[in-house]
């Protein structure tokens, strides 16, 4: 397996980086983006390595032999789907700040880069101690990239980030350090084959710990409101991987800890897991019908597709799984989208407040355009990848849930109606004075990576099989410990 080597490129590639600017800072941003570029063909050489090895793990070397802490990593369809966005999104989030970040580039693209290297451990990591040191290495350089280089409010949106998931990853750890003493081991494989010993009331309380830490990361209400703040505040760079990626942490971590580990506690807790998704959909379409800004606009949206795909995780059914982890990979890209080009218009025009963007598309057709594309996949338009995630999780709830199912679909005409009004209000009409004397100009690498973004979701919307293939095989391995169907 490549996992060591998609961990260690970004963190050199950001090394390199950060020392090169300290002589010649016009070449930092060329080493992030071939590091980044490098790592993405990596990730396509993991998904070959699946292809022609099958899910498996393997142990590289020990840290701490005494405590059975080793470098284990494991390879099946799900971590192949996370790795490879993961990869993308870091290339389009170093493209996006191209033009955008003017100071401390060398911290700047350092940090990306050492963010990365800690999402690709997490994402591979099937040793629950280095699970966690992974998971704690991406909190830092986004702490630190939101409060240096965010808004007006950044410090206090940075602070927010971290205190929130900080506590909801000491939670985590206090459930991870309790599977051990239970069970004497640290390995995934390991501790999913001697849980069913612990007595059911530790293995409860082992779970809502764990689940915290999940849910504040995803997040879910009512531990959602570093969210908004963050998502705002951040650049926009940053902006794309805290809700490409940062929230797929946690979803990533419902699966891979709460099914594998705790098969039956989880059955047990299904259905309150999915009333959460059901009240996180809804409290964010409501939150997000009353923005007037695009940007926290988009933050709520992300918000309501992470309580969709919790509700598909929550279903135990192998349609509803499957189209959970689809909508992780289509909300990635759809959501990288939609700050991509809210990014574009706040460089162009100075503001991403809705009233003051009305009548935009008519200087910048590909801008507006491509946000109407965006928009509409996001709202689940037939052809569409969002449609095909969103279809399939309502599918697999119906066969649990047929209750959840019917209120979760009341929520898309509130997507599609908080969607609409922004593109009614910012998009066509007639032009303010602010769009008038804006300068619209896109450099050929930012439509480069606009275009493919909305290839894939044009792609995955039209043609889902090979997506759905890759990750049913996982989905049928958990549910089979759980006994959904």
């Amino acid at each position: 397996m490549m996992v060591p080597l998609l961990i260690s490129v970004p963190f050199i590639g950001g090394i390199i980086g950060y020392c090169v600017s300290k002589y010649d800072n016009t070449k930092v941003k060329a080493v992030a983006l071939t590091t980044a570029l490098f790592e993405f063909l990596l990730t396509l050489g993991f998904l070959s390595s699946l292809i022609s090895g099958g899910a498996r793990s393997q142990t590289y070397s020990y840290w701490i032999k005494s405590l059975n802490i080793n470098f284990t990593f494991g390879i099946d369809g799900l971590t192949v789907a996370m790795v490879l966005l993961t990869g993308l999104i870091f290339v389009v989030s170093v493209v996006s700040a191209w033009d955008r970040i003017k100071m401390r580039e060398g911290t700047f693209y350092a940090l990306l880069l050492f963010m990365e290297a800690g999402l690709m451990g997490v994402f591979t990591s099937f040793n629950l101690i280095i699970f966690y040191v992974f998971w704690e290495i991406v909190l830092i350089p986004a702490f630190f990239l939101v409060g240096i280089y965010g808004g007006k409010n950044r410090k206090y949106a940075a602070l927010k980030l971290f205190m929130y998931t900080h506590l909801g990853s000491l939670f985590m750890f206090i459930g991870i350090l309790m599977l051990y003493f239970n069970t004497g081991s640290f390995n995934i494989y390991e501790i999913s084959k001697l849980s069913s010993a612990i007595p059911p009331h530790v293995r409860t309380l082992i779970f809502l710990l764990l689940f915290i830490g999940f849910a504040v990361k995803i997040p879910l209400v009512p531990f959602h409101s570093w969210l908004p703040d963050a998502y705002t505040e951040a650049p926009y760079p940053v902006s794309i991987i805290l809700s490409g990626l940062l929230s797929k942490m946690g979803l990533y971590g419902l699966i891979r800890l709460g099914i594998t580990l705790l098969p039956s506690t989880y059955a047990q807790y299904a259905d309150p897991i999915a009333i959460i998704g059901l009240v996180t959909i809804f409290y964010a379409a409501f939150s997000a019908l009353a923005q007037k800004d695009i940007k926290r606009l988009v933050a709520f949206s992300s918000l309501s597709h992470v309580g969709f795909i919790t509700l598909g995780i929550a279903s135990l059914s192998l349609i509803g799984l499957n189209g959970a982890i689809f909508q992780m990979v289509s909300h990635g890209l759809m959501i990288a989208l939609l700050f991509l080009l809210v990014g574009l218009l706040r460089r162009s025009t100075g503001t991403s407040s809705i009233s003051k963007l009305r009548g935009f598309v008519s200087r910048n057709r590909f801008v507006g355009w491509f946000l109407v594309f965006a928009s509409l996949a996001s709202l689940g338009l037939p052809g569409l990848s969002g449609f095909v995630g969103e279809i399939t999780i309502l599918m697999g709830t119906y066969k649990t849930f047929s209750v959840f199912a019917f209120i979760a679909i009341l929520s898309l005409p509130l997507t599609a109606g908080y969607y609409l009004w922004m593109l009614q209000r910012s998009a066509f009409g007639t032009e303010n004075e602010r769009v008038k004397r804006a300068y619209f100009k896109i450099k050929g690498s930012e439509a480069f990576v606009v275009v493919v973004l909305a290839i894939l979701i044009a792609c995955l919307g039209l043609y889902p099989a090979p997506l759905m293939h890759l990750v049913s095989a996982t989905s049928q391995t958990l549910l089979k410990l759980t006994g959904g169907i």
